[in-house]
């Protein structure tokens, strides 16, 4: 999609085409930009694609709106460059000349391709917009750490220290173009009200900067919350609401049913406990939870299996490309692309990092390297 809005920390936000949606900017957790300031309303503005144009909207809020300047008092139409002020926040419109995206090439451990592993993707792809698929956890494995120390014995029930994180794991899946092929991988929830975070390159192309698919669309699979759990899972549409390259993590909003439907107003999700990575030391015992997407053995499990890998982190390393200290957590597991965006955890089940890919992770050295979860926290919310 060519519109794209731009926050003060230089975040772009992608603005959908489908004139059914758009982006929404406030105070409140149900926005798509949410910005701390008080001198931003509830719900404050919205900006609608109509055709090729992007058109501002205030929606009566306290201390208005602003274009460039200028308070506005009816929708306005925008334009590359505009400048949009709500409270003390400026913003800003960036328009890129819209492309056809190829479905990318795919690599090992990457996308399925595979006769039975697209078979997978189609049937997901098609129970997700149908409902017809339900899907069920149906094994919980261990797999072992590597390097310097060894797995640590299995544990009677993973559940008891990890039950939170696990309610809170869900398994994304972004179709690719217009083909049956699609990237599977895991997300993990930190808002009731449907903000996931995950990893970057599972829903955003890192070769154009946009989303595999026209309509920014993702679709999001959640643990079904009740009692006695059964494992199966509901079905929910989500788009991309920040991405950040450089960090390598994206944040999705829940924004309808499988259907489409409008979510109810009941609507509410578990959301994982958030940790601290900076108070993670060497030899602290981690965790990862993921379901396993792509590799050679997937198979009819692809979207259907939590794995729960345990190790203990390594060392810390910096990131010369954002200026910090603590850029990446080495880890003594074995990840690989199957394990993409999923969440790391601390002893007490706590999220303190997230797997960025393979790809990814290679950039600091070590596949087995993951993203520390404070370097995602600018991405959700936004302040002036």
């Amino acid at each position: 999609m060519p519109w794209f809005l731009i926050e003060p920390f230089g975040y772009r936000y992608p603005i959908s085409e489908n004139e059914d949606e758009g982006l929404s900017i406030g105070r409140t957790p149900d926005n798509d930009v949410i910005l701390q300031d008080l001198e931003v309303s509830r719900h404050h503005a919205f900006i609608k694609v109509r055709g090729q144009e992007a058109w501002l909207y205030d929606r009566d809020s306290a201390n208005g709106t602003w274009l460039n300047g200028v308070r506005i008092s009816s929708p306005q139409s925008l334009h590359a460059g505009d400048e949009i002020r709500v409270g003390e926040v400026v913003l800003r419109m960036l328009y890129t000349e819209p492309e056809v995206i190829e479905p990318p090439i795919s690599h090992s451990g990457d996308f399925v391709e595979s006769n039975s592993k697209q078979t997978v993707i189609q049937y997901s792809l098609l129970g997700a917009l149908l409902g017809l698929v339900g899907l069920a956890i149906v094994g919980l494995f261990i797999f072992g750490a590597v390097g310097k120390h060894k797995a640590a014995a299995p544990v009677a029930s993973p559940y008891a220290s990890y039950a939170d994180a696990i309610r809170a794991t869900v398994f994304v899946l972004t179709p690719v173009g217009d083909t049956p092929n699609g990237r599977a991988g895991t997300g993990v929830v930190i808002t009731s009200k449907g903000r996931i975070l995950t990893a970057y390159s599972l829903v955003i192309n890192p070769g154009t900067g946009r989303s595999y698919n026209r309509n920014n669309r993702v679709m999001v699979a959640v643990l079904r919350n009740e009692l006695p759990a059964s494992g199966r899972m509901d079905w929910y549409l989500a788009h991309v609401v920040r991405a950040d390259r450089q960090r390598d993590v994206a944040v999705l909003q829940i924004y309808a049913l499988e259907n489409g439907a409008t979510l109810p107003n009941s609507f509410r999700l578990h959301t994982i406990p958030i940790g601290n990575s900076d108070e993670l030391r060497v030899d602290d015992a981690i965790a990862l939870i993921s379901f396993p997407a792509g590799g050679e053995n997937s198979g009819a499990s692809l979207g259907k299996a939590l794995a729960l890998g345990q190790g203990h982190a390594l060392s810390f390393l910096p990131d010369p490309n954002i200026q910090v200290d603590r850029g990446w957590i080495a880890t003594d597991m074995a990840l690989s692309q199957n394990n993409i965006g999923a969440p790391v955890l601390d002893g007490d089940g706590r999220i303190v990092g997230i797997y960025p890919g393979e790809d990814a992770a290679q950039k600091s050295g070590s596949a087995n390297s993951v993203r520390p979860v404070n370097l995602a926290r600018p991405l959700w919310v936004t302040g002036p």
